[in-house]
């Protein structure tokens, strides 16, 4: 069975009309040291001022919107703040002219937040995560990113939809861009794909997906672009239900578990001009109709899955099948 592709032509249109928010000797050397310390201080100040401007959101802070100045002390009460003066702070560089290239915006996360909006961005952002704290987005919101790079570590990002509603938008989307995910995990219920990527990367370390739909369940879908993933955890559940959709896409798996539970068809992945190279990967299918699936891996003669033999399998007939 052959998977329908949606194409991304309505979900840039649709994104692309909300606002971006969203003494003695002894005491001379203690001198001494004191006063390099506090030189080799200033010097590193100077140097991380250099390489990117850094901001904090904490929703659970009693201040003042008036008195939010996205600092340590006086951190901002929501990420589209953050991301609104990272653009600001990207701007004037731009008008001051110090060139094209520009550090990745930081932005530490300390509390719980939600995200009514999508979040457009065409500027680096890293956002680091203090004690795991959670993004949960409104629906059809997420991760835009166009042309640029978004970095998540020490997060998890959440959304739930109606099963009623017609727009499918993944929570996270790039064009030409670069995702990197550490320590993070994507939690969708409805709402379609999890994740798509068009002409760019996504490079994942210790993360988990997982997707509850009614329809089809897709974690990662992939044109023309690259995945690199060690150590993840996978979960589906639907009327069909894929982890790996790609087309033309270079894949990278290590040390991953695939957990499939939809009511008819489930593979680990399905393959279009593409390669995977493969180790230690464990995947399962349960299905309440069916006691076996007839292949894992369904691919075109044009794609190629190097250590076949590292795939170790649960409810599956074959590991690979060419169409």
């Amino acid at each position: 069975m052959s998977w329908k592709h949606i194409t991304t032509h309505n979900i840039l249109n649709y994104v692309k009309f909300l606002k971006v928010f969203y003494k003695k000797p002894r005491s001379k050397n203690i001198k001494r040291a004191f006063f390099f310390c506090l030189s080799f201080s200033f010097i590193s100040l100077s140097l991380f001022a250099r390489n990117g401007e850094t901001f904090y959101v904490d929703a659970s802070a009693s201040i003042k919107a008036s008195s939010q100045k996205g600092t340590a002390e006086y951190p901002f009460g929501s990420l589209e703040q953050a991301v609104e003066e990272a653009y600001n702070h990207i701007n004037r560089q731009k008008a001051s002219g110090k060139g094209k290239k520009f550090e990745p915006v930081s932005i530490f996360l300390r509390s719980n937040i939600y995200v009514e909006e999508a979040i457009f961005l065409t500027i680096p952002i890293k956002i680091n995560g203090v004690k795991t704290p959670i993004i949960t987005f409104g629906e059809n919101a997420g991760f835009v990113v166009e042309k640029t790079s978004l970095e998540i570590k020490n997060c998890s990002i959440k959304r739930s939809e109606r099963f009623t509603e017609p727009r499918t938008v993944p929570v996270l989307y790039a064009s030409q861009g670069s995702i990197t995910l550490n320590k993070v995990a994507v939690n969708v219920k409805e709402g379609g794909d999890a994740v798509i990527l068009r002409d760019s990367r996504l490079h994942c370390t210790d993360i988990s997906f997982a997707s509850e739909q009614s329809t089809q369940a897709v974690l990662i879908r992939a044109e023309k672009s690259s995945v690199s993933i060690l150590r993840g955890t996978f979960a589906a559940s639907g009327l069909m239900a894929l982890c790996f959709d790609f087309i033309k896409t270079q894949c990278t798996l290590k040390n991953i578990t695939c957990n499939l539970s939809p009511l008819y068809t489930g593979r680990a992945a399905e393959l279009s001009a593409s390669t995977i190279k493969a180790q230690k990967i464990q995947c399962s299918y349960t299905s309440p109709l069916f006691e076996m699936m007839d292949t894992a891996i369904l691919a075109d003669n044009a794609s190629k899955v190097e250590h076949p033999e590292a795939f170790e399998l649960t409810g599956f007939a074959e590991t690979l099948t060419y169409r």
